[in-house]
């Protein structure tokens, strides 16, 4: 037997010539192998160096060096600062006093909702608004008061009528109880009047109910009209005693400074369209719900325009709480912005200062109105106090340090 001839692969029996790849050299294969060990080396250093616990960064910043030799935080809150040094001569001390302003304690923008024009002859004002919507609102909750006018006169009305048609059917009862006891007349003509005196009251009831029933509708949608209104911002109540010679304006508080405004206060209005004069007003009302895309409240406030120079939709620079009134106020370098807080540097005695939280107002001239957080005669620091923000900072971090090694 022969021996079987070798295979050919398909490029030798399609004729094709055959070539075989050369082996890369020994320093190329080295070089690859190195680079492949390099890479997962830096990668498993970057992985390591991920997993290992960061070291806690310092707490606060360290005191400047020209600063730290005088000033020593000695406890939560508390800094002392070194007497008679150059920095301790550069810093003013103030004594909080208690003085009468008229500044306004919250600025806010606000625009005219409603102006009563005056209209041709007495009786015939009309009223203004800045929306259509709004416009078509009022009409339509004039109407429901006018509705319930005439319910309440229908139903009035109604009880008298089926009172007399009772009344009359008893007396032709009462009468013919007499003939037929006079035998003038028979016991039938006697029940045919009886039951038309059951029919008469059920008749009356039934017209006195409906009567009753188109005066809760009326008063139904009156205060449904009138509560849309509310939520527009606008008082139904001050709508129906308000005269020409005032405006209706409304603007938005944010709930934050909800604790600033009442009901009654005085304020002062700019309007952008008449800056050289001041308009005089007082909040009229607060909304009862809070705008939840804007978290404010509206306010209406009432302003005297006694020339009528305001029109609905002119925007205004509203200042609330314009009534005289005594306050403490102090310079506004005094106070340091911590966070979402201010404070002040009160004297605690022996070259001592506590850091303390305070509530400001509106600014006034280089000073600022405190709220909450001070007394009347306690020391403070005033220009020069920013020089000490880093130990307040510092001092507030004690405290919070310390509250938390306190915690079980």
């Amino acid at each position: 037997m022969g021996t079987a001839p070798p295979e050919l692969s398909v490029e030798a029996a399609a004729g094709v010539p055959t070539t075989v790849a050369p082996r890369p050299p020994l320093w190329q294969r080295l070089w690859f192998m190195l680079q492949f060990v390099t890479s997962v080396a830096v990668t498993v250093g970057v992985l390591v160096y991920l997993l290992q616990p960061q070291p806690v960064p310092p707490r606060v910043a360290p005191l400047a060096a020209e600063t730290s030799s005088v000033v020593t935080v000695v406890g939560p809150r508390l800094i002392r600062i070194q007497a008679g040094t150059p920095f301790d001569r550069n810093l003013q001390r103030v004594v909080v006093q208690r003085r009468s302003i008229s500044d306004p304690v919250l600025t806010v923008t606000g625009r005219v909702v409603a102006s009563l024009r005056p209209g041709k002859g007495k009786g015939n004002d009309f009223w203004q608004f800045d929306a259509p919507e709004v416009l078509t609102i009022f009409n339509d909750w004039q109407k429901a008061q006018a509705d319930i006018s005439f319910a309440e006169t229908q139903l009035i009305l109604t009880q008298k009528l089926a009172a007399a048609r009772l009344e009359a059917q008893k007396q032709v009862v009462a009468r013919l109880e007499k003939l037929v006891s006079a035998g003038t007349d028979t016991l039938k003509d006697l029940a045919t009047e009886k039951a038309n005196l059951l029919q008469v009251d059920l008749q009356g009831r039934k017209e006195v109910h409906e009567a009753e029933t188109a005066v809760r509708l009326a008063r139904r949608t009156e205060a449904t009209l009138a509560r849309q209104l509310q939520q527009l911002g606008l008082d139904p109540d001050l709508l129906r005693t308000a005269t020409s010679d005032i405006d209706i304006v409304q603007a938005d508080v944010p709930e934050g400074w909800l604790h600033r405004v009442r009901i009654g206060q005085g304020c002062r209005a700019v309007f952008f369209g008449i800056p050289q004069e001041t308009f005089t007003g007082r909040v009229n009302s607060i909304a009862p719900v809070l705008s939840r895309e804007r978290r404010s409240l509206r306010v209406l406030f009432v302003i005297d325009d006694p020339h009528d120079k305001l029109r609905p939709g002119m925007f205004a620079e509203i200042g609330l709480g314009t009534d005289p009134r005594h306050t403490l106020l102090i310079p506004a370098d005094a106070v340091l912005h911590v966070g979402r807080s201010d404070y002040v540097l009160v004297a605690a005695g022996d070259d001592t200062w506590r850091v303390t939280e305070v509530q400001v107002g509106e600014p006034h001239q280089g000073e600022v109105e405190i709220l909450e957080g001070l007394r009347e005669g306690e020391q403070i620091l005033g220009k020069g106090a920013i020089l000490l923000k880093p130990a307040v900072v510092q001092a507030l971090w004690e405290r919070q340090w310390t509250a938390t090694e306190e915690q079980p």
